[in-house]
């Protein structure tokens, strides 16, 4: 059979095949079948389906035979066809070329012999080159990735959705460097002004690096405009190289907050406040118009402390005492000649000459390699859509051992249903309790991140994390800030560890209302309440308490407090009598708790994971982060039309909707670039205007925000 034979046959079975399949399209109910049976998980195929998938077994069967018969009919031709002469046109070698071993003279044999070790060498593999990683550091890094948000107008327009960036993430990327035997040199560009970590992330870092450099692995900084988190980076690098046109700006800690009296009489608002304890400077901000000099004064002992964590920092790494860094803090901007004279850095280079420089000090030869990123790809409107709408994913087994870490971020609130930027008392429980009852998870590092919030809150998510606790190893570390209600879920008498610069302490509750009757009065507006007696109006919106009420609220505040104070010396095993001088809402660095016992150790989560795993008896295992950040918007809460009213009350501020919510959202956004968050004073004015009941809220929060640069 020829091969015309064959084109003919195979065409004839494809027409054949292509006019059952137009069979099948021109009955819809067929294929309407199958998407119903596919939907039930049930594989029923239909008639015509099975007719279909019939002649194609016996169409590729009929292919298969005609193949084999055509390439039978071709061999048989090529056995009786005559064995073949060379042509004419066949080129035949010269006879020295087709010499025998023999003919060979003594001079070719020695020449080839000489040649031998070097053809051998290129066929073998050549070594691998020495790699350098370069690694530009730019913006901020959270703990926990936040999910990302969602700009229909940036969408359109041809952006993208917002993502925060993963310290871990940089962490666990630092680790993994320190495993590459190729790898060699470590180059951090440091260019952009605007990087950001806190005090916590920067002491923990400094060990990751130190530890890429025991493995071999030399780090190189290169420095533009350079701060004080620029040099703490850099003072962990081998070799430190500034732009001859640049400069140094490393100004000493300094705290900013807010008060807010002031502000209030201007509008027209009171606060009633209730406290307890012998710390007044806790509220403060509410009370006062300006700082008291008792307050100031115990703010400028946690200061030292912090900024002594900073010296540290970079006069460990540069090889400097920390009294010269604390000089060079007093004079504060530095030219690139003074930085490179007082030794912060190793030379200075041209700018825009980082690769070339580089180059020269890692050598010609060195491969150039940047971070590897996922593969782009298009995603069309629907599939974004479809994704949004298919809602958050439903959490996985864990398939090995494993460690969590567990990070608690934000001001802890009480509710049901998990928001961004906020500890939720329900979602968080629930999410402690599935660690507890996951097998594969050998033991918890608890990452805590928060200012404090609701009592009732913090209490519920101390018990799960007490439960969890009984079951496997648990070890806190305290980030940036575990305050007030951030320490209050610490209270379990396991270890504690925070940084240096960690904000800790706040041990503290107070009850707050604000009254607007005198700026409803200035605007014409009058209030009245019809009720059976004063208690029924204590929290009416145009007045303030009462003596009467605010020596009854006392009574529940000195409750709380008091089982605060008993929770916490039961866990730190300090008696409750020199507790209080600890508490009563002042704040204490990390450096300061570890001295009055009120954490364990200084370190981060690299160290509390090594404990965990001793105590677990594990040595290889899986770390995993909880709860996984989103992987992107939520569709069903951008369409849950549930909300409470016109005027919705959300993260980013007060009123989301109406007259002033154009002017909140810029001036948060202003001051967002100065440091602030405003998550206290947001959750502080969310219960209150959204508080139906009116039912005043006991609060284990920090109460004034610390803005520590």
């Amino acid at each position: 059979m020829s091969l015309i034979h064959l084109v003919v046959s195979v065409e004839s079975v494809s027409a054949h095949l292509k006019r059952t399949f137009e069979r099948i399209m021109e009955r819809p109910l067929e294929l309407n079948r199958l998407r119903f049976h596919f939907n039930r998980n049930e594989w029923q195929t239909p008639p015509m389906l099975n007719h279909f998938a019939r002649n194609l077994r016996y169409s590729l069967a009929a292919i298969g035979l005609l193949t084999i018969s055509c390439g039978l009919g071709s061999a048989k031709a090529q056995l009786e066809q005559p064995t073949a002469q060379p042509s004419s046109e066949t080129v035949i070698k010269p006879v020295e070329e087709q010499a025998p071993e023999a003919a060979k003279s003594p001079e070719e044999k020695a020449l080839e012999a000489k040649q031998e070790p070097a053809k051998k060498l290129a066929k073998e593999k050549l070594p691998p080159k020495k790699q350098l990683r370069a690694i530009a550091l730019s913006g901020s890094y959270d703990d926990l990735a936040q999910a990302a948000s969602f700009d229909p107008t940036s969408l359109l327009l041809g952006g993208g959705v917002g993502k925060s960036k993963s310290f871990y993430r940089l962490c666990d990327y630092v680790d993994e460097m320190a495993n590459e035997p190729n790898l060699s040199h470590v180059l951090f560009d440091l260019s952009d002004s605007d990087i950001g970590f806190n005090s916590a992330q920067l002491d923990e870092l400094a060990r990751r690096l130190e530890k890429l450099r025991a493995k071999g692995k030399k780090l190189i900084a290169w420095l533009e405009n350079a701060s004080n988190v620029h040099l703490s980076i850099a003072s962990s690098c081998d070799e430190i190289v500034m732009a001859d046109f640049g400069g140094v700006d490393m100004p000493s800690s300094a705290l900013e907050t807010m008060f807010y009296r002031d502000a209030m009489d201007l509008v027209g608002v009171k606060a009633s406040i209730v406290r307890a304890g012998d710390f007044k400077g806790a509220v403060e901000p509410y009370t006062n118009p300006v700082m008291s000099e008792h307050l100031k004064s115990h703010y400028l002992a946690m200061l030292e402390s912090i900024n002594g964590a900073q010296i540290s920092r970079i006069a460990k790494g540069r090889g400097l005492t920390n009294a010269a860094i604390r000089d060079l803090q007093k004079k504060r901007m530095l030219l690139p000649a003074e930085a490179l004279a007082a030794g912060l850095v190793t030379k200075l280079a041209p700018y825009g000459s980082m690769r070339a420089t580089v180059q020269e000090s890692a050598g010609k030869d060195i491969e150039w390699t940047t971070p590897k990123a996922k593969p782009k790809r298009d995603i069309s409107f629907f599939e974004l859509m479809s994704k949004a709408m298919a809602g958050p994913k439903e959490a996985q087994r864990v398939k090995e051992d494993s460690i969590a870490v567990l990070h608690l971020s934000g001001s802890i609130m009480d509710g049901k249903q998990a928001s961004p930027g906020e500890i939720i008392s329900g979602p968080t429980v629930k999410a402690i309790e599935e660690l507890t009852q996951e097998d594969r998870v050998k033991g918890v590092v608890v990452r805590i991140n928060s200012p404090g919030g609701s009592a009732t809150a913090s209490e519920a998510i101390r018990q799960a994390l007490d439960q969890l606790a009984k079951k496997k190893p648990v070890v806190f570390s305290m980030g940036e800030m575990a305050a007030s209600g951030g320490y209050w879920i610490t209270c379990i008498g396991q270890p504690i560890y925070a940084e240096r610069g960690t904000i800790t302490g706040s041990i503290g509750v107070f009850s707050l209302k604000l009254s607007l009757g005198t700026m409803l009065r200035r605007v014409g507006v009058h209030v009245e309440s019809v009720s059976l007696d004063d208690s029924a109006s204590s929290n009416a919106i145009d007045r303030a308490w009462s003596d009467t009420e605010i020596a009854n609220m006392q009574r529940f505040i000195d409750d709380v407090y008091q089982r605060f104070l008993s929770i916490a010396s039961k866990s730190r095993n300090i008696p409750v009598e020199k507790l209080q001088t600890l508490a009563g809402g002042r704040v204490w660095s990390g450096e300061q708790a570890k001295l009055h016992g009120l954490v364990d150790e200084l370190g981060g989560v690299d160290d509390c994971i090594a404990v965990v795993a001793k105590k677990s008896g594990i040595e290889k295992f899986k770390i995993l982060s909880k709860p996984e950040p989103a992987s992107g918007f939520d569709l069903f809460r951008m369409l849950d039309d549930s909300g409470d009213g016109d005027i919705d009350i959300g993260l980013n501020g007060v009123f989301q909707e109406g007259a002033f919510a154009e002017w909140e959202s810029k001036l948060i956004g202003l001051m967002g670039h100065r440091g602030f968050r405003f998550n206290t004073t947001l959750s502080l004015l969310r219960d209150a205007f959204q508080s139906k009941t009116g039912q005043p809220k006991i609060w284990a929060l920090m109460p004034q925000e610390l803005n520590v640069r």
